[in-house]
């Protein structure tokens, strides 16, 4: 099973492939923070320090989202990820 690092406070969670980042940040305490959770408000900005490959693709909508939010090189939006393999990852702001 995959494991999320964030790399902010060193925990690390064990997940399903195909776990919805949106969910297990949501269900354990995680320094991710969430507002809209539909992709469009940029709250959950993380970064994908480790693994960017091991997450679903980023599509053109978060990749609009993400472009207007921030210039980080590996942003994303955790409520539109999910975790096929390891991970380490911050959260943005």
């Amino acid at each position: 099973m995959p494991l999320i690092t964030f790399s902010d406070t060193n925990a690390t969670l064990e997940v399903p492939v195909g776990a919805s980042l949106l969910d297990t940040c949501e269900s354990n305490d995680t320094p991710v923070p969430f507002g809209c959770t539909a992709g469009v408000c940029g709250t959950c900005l993380i970064q994908i320090e480790v693994g960017a490959d091991q997450v679903s693709a980023m599509d053109e909508d978060e990749k609009r989202e993400v472009d207007s939010a921030t210039s980080v090189d590996g942003a994303r939006l955790a409520c539109q990820v999910t975790v096929n393999g390891d991970i380490t990852l911050k959260a943005i702001g």
